[in-house]
């Protein structure tokens, strides 16, 4: 019985090999299998990446412009206050004139009615 028992633990060792062997290729296959999925989410974590820069640009070229935008919008504002304080200035003018023709007008009538009646 000796000899059966080297013979057990020859037999013994060798299925403990092919377990060993068998667990160490469904590991691996495990292991390959969780390394395609990181690849794959990996690889749409990229292309989210690039569409996350590629909206990023497009909305900092759309500021650019709206900026440019309320450049222009700012600039007629300034160009229309200058002139509606132009035309408030010639507005003051003209109406101070009228007032001056119309102190004239009054003083050439009362001049006139003094005429008039001195002649009488």
């Amino acid at each position: 019985m000796a000899g059966s028992d080297p013979q057990k633990q020859i037999l013994s060792l060798i299925r403990n090999l092919a377990s060993e062997k068998s667990q160490g290729e469904r590991r691996l296959l495990g292991l390959k299998k969780q390394i395609e999925e990181l690849e794959f989410e990996f690889d749409s974590t990229n292309a989210d990446l690039e569409d996350a820069k590629r909206n990023k640009e497009l909305v900092e070229q759309e500021l650019k412009g709206y900026e440019v935008q309320l450049a222009m919008t700012e600039a007629s504002v300034q160009t229309l206050e200058t002139r509606i304080s132009s035309i408030q200035g010639q507005i003051s003018t003209t109406g101070t004139d009228l007032e001056a023709l119309k102190n004239e007008e009054g003083h050439s009538r009362r001049k006139s009615h003094l005429n008039l009646v001195c002649k009488d």
